[in-house]
């Protein structure tokens, strides 16, 4: 179990899909990089606990709350991923980021990360996409479900349990703790509507991301979860290995692996970071 670490109080940037909240830990450290976290749908940043214990003093941490998540309010409207990528170099010019970053994302964030490489090549280092559904959906009634649920039902136990065992392990739930509980305590106090803007725009309206990763020119982690129900690691490795520059891992974990396998999880991520070429 992870020590919470101190952040930031979150900075509220508009952008092109609504009002986001963004806590930035300020000046790289030396030797570090600028990571941005991404978390996924149904969950807030508090998802990267562990990791944001391990990096805060090694890295500059700019973390985002996906919109109607968290601390960030709802998006206008429908979006695509596309504009999540728009908004993502939105926040690093409200931050004054000029140079290169990394991104880390989950699920929605490991889109979020692509689509921003594609489109704004010269400011992407590197890529960690983490369990992300890159293959267009295939799940019909059930995605349709979770986005209705997540307007009429995220409050309910029967939701939020259903939900949770979805994204973790069995002995993750089990295990609780408060990556658990921080999950739980959003799920229950979000704003329904809001965030089933934003589910039904990720799970049902997205362009797949596959086709075009071939694109992708910087370097890229990809990490699936073992025992990923949703979305099995043996498609994701399919997708992976048309990326020019692309690394395929799996570790033991379901949808969420930065919860499930905090240590496995953080430490592919270091050795990536220490593989990437020095900054020109």
């Amino acid at each position: 179990m992870s020590d919470p670490i101190p952040l930031p109080a979150p900075t509220m940037i508009q952008t092109a899909i609504g009002r986001l909240a963004v806590r930035d830990t300020g000046e790289t450290p030396a030797g570090g990089e600028i990571l941005v976290l991404w978390p996924s749908i149904l969950a807030d940043h508090t998802i990267y606990r562990a990791q944001i214990a391990a990096w805060a003093k090694r890295h500059r941490l700019v973390i985002v709350d996906g919109p109607g998540h968290g601390d960030s309010g709802p998006a206008p409207g429908s979006f695509t991923m596309a504009d999540c990528g728009r908004a993502m170099a939105q926040i690093l010019d409200a931050l004054a980021i000029s140079g290169p970053v990394v991104i880390v994302g989950t699920s929605h964030g490991g889109l979020v990360g692509g689509e921003f490489a594609l489109t704004y090549p010269e400011r992407t280092r590197a890529v960690v996409m983490l369990n992300t559904p890159v293959n267009a959906s295939q799940r019909g009634f059930g995605d349709r479900f979770i986005t209705w649920g997540a307007r009429r039902l995220h409050r309910m136990g029967v939701f939020v349990e259903g939900t949770a065992k979805s994204f973790f392990l069995p002995a993750t739930i089990a295990r609780g703790g408060p990556e658990l509980e921080d999950f739980r305590r959003h799920l229950r106090g979000a704003n329904g509507a809001a965030l089933a803007t934003t589910v039904r725009s990720v799970l049902l309206e997205r362009e797949p991301l596959a086709p075009r990763m071939r694109n992708i020119r910087v370097p890229v982690l990809f990490i699936a979860g073992s025992e990923d129900k949703m979305y099995p690691a043996s498609s994701l490795r399919q997708a992976a290995e048309t990326l020019p520059q692309g690394k395929f891992e799996t570790v033991e974990s379901a949808h969420i692996s930065v919860v499930d396998a905090p240590q496995a999880t953080t430490a592919l991520i270091d050795g990536f970071l220490a593989s990437l070429p020095a900054p020109r």
